[in-house]
């Protein structure tokens, strides 16, 4: 990191208060980065309730302030504290392309591997740092993140209680998670609450850009198809969903909001008790 220099001020990193981040190796010899924010004082009977985060050195930062921020209040928030994780890879970069897409996309030895460890390794892992509630746990992704998000969601119910697919790549392999979400439902198990969100630019740009750009993100129908799946999910009766556009956002401004009004769905209600001894 370049230091900066000034005449008479020594600037020093600046950190996350409560927070911390360790190199982790999975049984598979694979290496990645746990970026894990606990709480202070004592944990609820229960264990805390957990936030986990795709691509953690993007989504971590943001998601542990403002999952902070709004604890503070909890009486116009609803939200209590609880334990933040992003999941990452070695290295400062907030995306890693080769390495997420060979964990988050659903093809042989990706995605479900990759749930396995997320599922076997890291959750117990932090346990061993902070108790977890299993009745209070949310999956957190955004694009290839989102579309991870929506597989755990249609694949295995009940692994998390609120998802949030931020900007699914849903258009990936002509839909193919389109068959995974109809196995889902039309089967008898619930799967919680799910919220998806889209930034209202993702679908057309707003701005002066290439046809061929122009050509991909029509092709994409992000909004569309995230709006489509939303309505489909929630009339199945299978889980409770939302769906959020945040107007004047693209694809990668949108992740900001995105993850405020994850912390707000994931975390609502954890402070009730407060509230009401309050």
């Amino acid at each position: 990191m370049t230091q900066p220099n000034g005449p008479d001020v020594e600037y020093q990193p600046v950190t996350l208060p409560q927070a911390w981040q360790r190199d982790f190796e999975a049984k598979d010899g694979s290496h990645y980065r746990l970026l894990i924010s606990v709480p202070a004082g004592a944990p609820p009977a229960r264990g805390f309730p957990s936030m986990l985060l795709l691509d953690g050195h993007a989504l971590f930062p943001i998601a542990a302030a403002t999952a902070e921020l709004q604890s503070r209040r909890p009486e116009a928030t609803g939200v209590g504290p609880a334990v933040i994780i992003g999941i990452g890879y070695p290295g400062e970069m907030p995306f890693d392309a080769e390495r997420r897409q060979g964990d988050l996309l659903p093809v042989p030895g990706g995605a479900d591997r990759f749930l396995d460890m997320i599922a076997g390794e890291v959750l117990p892992a932090v346990e061993r740092l902070a108790p977890l509630d299993p009745a209070q746990r949310a999956l957190v992704g955004h694009s290839y993140g989102g579309l991870f998000t929506l597989h755990t969601l249609f694949t295995r119910p009940g692994l998390f209680e609120a998802h949030v697919a931020g900007s699914p790549s849903i258009w990936w392999q002509d839909r193919a998670i389109l068959a995974s979400e109809e196995a889902f439902r039309r089967g008898d198990s619930r799967g919680g609450r799910l919220l998806i969100t889209v930034g209202g630019l993702e679908q057309g740009s707003g701005l002066a850009v290439r046809p061929q750009r122009a050509e991909r993100l029509a092709k994409a129908r992000m909004r569309d198809n995230a709006a489509e799946m939303a309505e489909r999910l929630e009339a199945s009766g299978r889980i409770a969903c939302s769906f959020v556009e945040f107007p004047g956002e693209n694809h990668v401004s949108v992740i900001p909001p995105t993850l405020s009004r994850a912390v707000a769905f994931a975390l609502t209600g954890t402070a009730q008790d407060k509230v009401a001894a309050a």
